[in-house]
């Protein structure tokens, strides 16, 4: 029966890709390089949040490439430079998502849509922000038990994230101001890579807005949203996320609209992106954090869009290999899963991981240690995914977003 099952699969794959070589495709379309990303993106999440000590640039090229330097160049790639195209290829898929095959974005539609996001956004939203707050009352708690700690320490907690700034914007990164004078920041909840759920749900919110502006303007309202995003213009009142999040978003919602796409609009363009994209991740590697000197603040939105695209061609030049597309398809499923979990876990993997290997001054343990926590906390995750699916799949439903049918 498995067998069966399994020879259908493959035959349906094969007819897809004939399907891709009657269009003169060598390549998967967005259909199949959305199920070949998803699961690699996720991975690069972890790698963003994995990624250490801040890197003085002025004393990493005085080192040049050898030793300690080489970690650290090791680190700016994986973590700085690849994995910040992770969440705005999140974005550009969920905006194509949201819009594919509508022809007319009606109040019925509308209301349709909000529905289904309730249960696959907005209940996982909250559901894991409140696992995390019970998740550090625990810990709080067995501190006051064992140590004698004061009570005092959970009132302090709920003070200091502004209570139910906690469901919002209670964590608060990179603040500066920007060249127009203006005094802006990031912010996320107390769960805070969930910035992303938070302004996903914003997009789907306001969707009507987008789906009219992109089929009155065209390319026009893009190009406005991409001047917003390259020159950094904010307001003070909004985290800086709300840029990057209209700019991808609309970006998917447009090839979604117009009908397109967007791997073989991507395609088109390949002898541009690709050596662009290679020239900006030298820049950004060599000017440092996006988070460091105005050169590097300059690079980094456009390193951010050509990588994107770039990502999504290799995902969907990979999509002929069917085996490596039907592992990324299955792991696909998770990717939510370790998206909203690794924050639990992954600070707690990479102390194992130093004391297993201790660090000490070693380049090649400290890169080891760097490129192996990410990974072996995205194992775990993919396991305790697995352990749930088996013993508890109503409740794993409800915390991925599971739409009812």
């Amino acid at each position: 029966m498995s067998t069966e099952k399994n020879k259908n699969k493959t035959i349906e794959y094969i007819n897809k890709q004939q399907k891709n070589v009657s269009f003169g495709r060598n390549f998967g379309g967005a259909s199949e390089s959305i199920n070949m990303l998803r699961f690699p993106l996720a991975i690069l999440v972890v790698f963003v949040h994995g990624f250490g000590a801040e890197i003085d640039i002025a004393e990493l090229h005085a080192r040049g490439l050898t030793g300690m330097a080489i970690y650290d160049y090791v680190r700016l790639f994986f973590s700085v430079v690849i994995a910040r195209s992770a969440v705005p290829i999140f974005f550009i898929i969920s905006g194509y998502l949201l819009f594919l095959k509508v022809e007319d974005y009606s109040k019925t539609v509308y209301m349709a849509k909000l529905r289904k996001r309730l249960y696959s956004l907005v209940v996982p939203y909250f559901s894991w922000i409140i696992l995390l707050i019970l998740w550090t009352l625990m810990f709080m708690v067995g501190g006051i038990l064992l140590h004698g700690k004061p009570w005092t320490r959970i009132i302090i907690y709920f003070q200091e994230n502004a209570y139910l700034h906690m469901l919002w914007d209670c964590s608060v990164w990179e603040e500066r101001t920007t060249w127009l004078g203006v005094k802006t920041h990031n912010s996320g909840p107390v769960l805070y890579p969930f910035w992303y759920m938070r302004d996903l749900v914003m997009m789907a919110v306001i969707s009507p807005v987008i789906y009219w502006l992109i089929n009155k303007t065209k390319i026009i309202f893009l190009i406005l949203l991409l001047a917003i995003y390259v020159f950094d213009i904010r307001v003070s009142w909004m985290s800086g996320t709300f840029s990057w999040a209209c700019l991808f978003f609309s970006l998917g919602a447009y090839f979604a609209i117009t009908n397109q796409d967007f791997t073989d609009v991507l395609w088109k363009w390949k002898k541009v992106i690709c050596p662009v994209t290679v020239g900006l991740i030298v820049c950004q590697i060599y000017t440092g954090s996006a988070m460091g000197d105005e050169t590097s603040r300059m690079i980094h939105p456009w390193l951010v869009i050509f990588q994107s695209f770039a990502l999504i061609l290799l995902a969907s030049a990979l999509c002929k290999y069917p085996k490596l597309y039907d592992v990324n398809k299955k792991l696909a499923r998770t990717s939510f899963f370790i998206y909203a979990l690794h924050p639990f876990i992954l600070y707690y993997v990479i102390a194992a991981v130093d004391k297993i290997m201790p660090m000490g001054d070693t380049w090649y343990v400290m890169t080891f240690n760097y490129l192996s926590a990410p990974l072996l906390c995205v194992g775990i995750c993919i396991g305790i995914y697995w352990i749930l699916q088996k013993l508890m799949p109503g409740v794993l439903g409800v915390i991925v977003g599971e739409r009812r049918r």
